[in-house]
């Protein structure tokens, strides 16, 4: 092999293990974020199939997502899933402030 050749096979050799990095990196931060998401549900006292209907997505989708695993429009389906958890939270003060107002009179 000449040396032209060689110094090419390293450049992809390198090329290739950034590339591995940068997977790996993702993977990392999509699993810690479905962990997050696993664990803001629970303590909601929801179940992936309530999450699954609500959004309108296939709960294998959402299980996925939750294990970090490669899903298709994972972004999108992140926040879509994050709102869900913010509006049953909303849902559940609001009606706690009502509750203690009624308390009241």
């Amino acid at each position: 092999m000449n040396p032209q050749s060689e110094k090419c096979l390293k450049q992809a050799e390198s090329v290739n293990k950034r590339k591995e990095l940068v997977k790996k990196d993702l993977r990392k931060k999509w699993m810690t974020e479905g962990e997050e998401l696993v664990r803001w549900r629970e303590s909601l006292g929801l179940s992936r199939a309530l999450i699954a209907r609500e959004t309108g997505v296939d709960q294998g989708r959402i299980k996925r997502l939750e294990e970090g695993e490669p899903v298709r429009d994972a972004r999108l389906l992140m926040q879509v899933y994050k709102l869900l958890l913010e509006k049953v939270e909303m849902k559940r003060a609001l009606k706690s402030i009502v509750e203690s107002v009624e308390l009241r009179y």
